[in-house]
């Protein structure tokens, strides 16, 4: 059996994640990435889909980056700050949510997108789309915000998340300590590449590609503003969420 950073036996991210009564469950405090990762593994892996409100509908699964080209992104209702103080924001240098789509039954052509984010008190959970924005970000309207504080979304296929992300947590080990205690299961380590490494155990493998999805830059990317959010919120085309031309 594998073993967590502090030595201590633990199971892998994806039996955790199948193996958890709910998506609640599988939270651990800022490690949204990790988070979103066992959520869409969750719901693609088990009939977790079909327990949400007895939903048994094909929805196609996203993983959604959100951050700016400052690294600074207010954002409301999130579970870091308590639940009562809605007037209360966390600045994210970036955050990590689930996404899903489906064809609306028996209305050709409309798409309903729903949220899945466990680090949010919005409810319910899954949150509409348009609702979720609401909530996470009513700064947005004030005339005097600056800018540059509006989030940008980086929108990936979900399955392409789960093979290709990988993490060794360093970015939350600072001065010989951790800034938020890590998850009890091995890294995820999934879309590291080690030529000549095969044997290697997951957690002995070293490096991260998550600041290439958190950068809102880059060739082939499907970054869109809040405005584009709420636009495909109500889109009544059939364009996946990486249909982003």
């Amino acid at each position: 059996m594998n073993e967590h950073p502090t030595g201590r036996p633990s199971l892998s991210a994806e039996s955790t994640a199948i193996q958890s009564p709910s998506d609640h469950d599988l939270r651990v405090a800022c490690y949204c990435e990790e988070n979103a990762w066992r959520v869409a593994y969750r719901h693609l892996h088990t009939d977790a889909s079909s327990s949400c409100n007895g939903d048994n509908r094909d929805w196609k699964y996203y993983i959604v980056f959100i951050s700016n080209n400052h690294k600074a992104c207010p954002m409301f209702m999130q579970r870091a700050i308590p639940k009562d103080d809605s007037r209360e924001y966390v600045c994210w240098d970036y955050h990590v949510i689930v996404m899903r789509s489906v064809v609306q039954n028996n209305i050709e052509g409309t798409i309903v997108s729903e949220i899945l984010d466990i680090d949010t008190w919005v409810t319910p959970y899954p949150t509409p789309l348009s609702k979720y924005l609401d909530e996470s970000f009513p700064h947005a309207t004030d005339p005097n915000l600056n800018k540059q504080y509006l989030p940008l979304f980086n929108v990936v296929r979900a399955e392409d998340f789960i093979r290709d992300f990988y993490s060794d947590r360093m970015h939350m080990f600072k001065d010989g300590k951790w800034n938020s205690p890590p998850p009890e299961y091995p890294t995820i380590m999934n879309g590291l590449k080690m030529d000549g490494n095969d044997g290697q155990e997951r957690n002995e493998l070293t490096g991260s590609n998550l600041d290439s999805y958190i950068s809102m830059s880059g060739e082939g990317k499907c970054v869109f503003t809040l405005a584009e959010m709420y636009e495909r919120s109500t889109d009544s085309n059939k364009k996946e969420w990486t249909e982003c031309s």
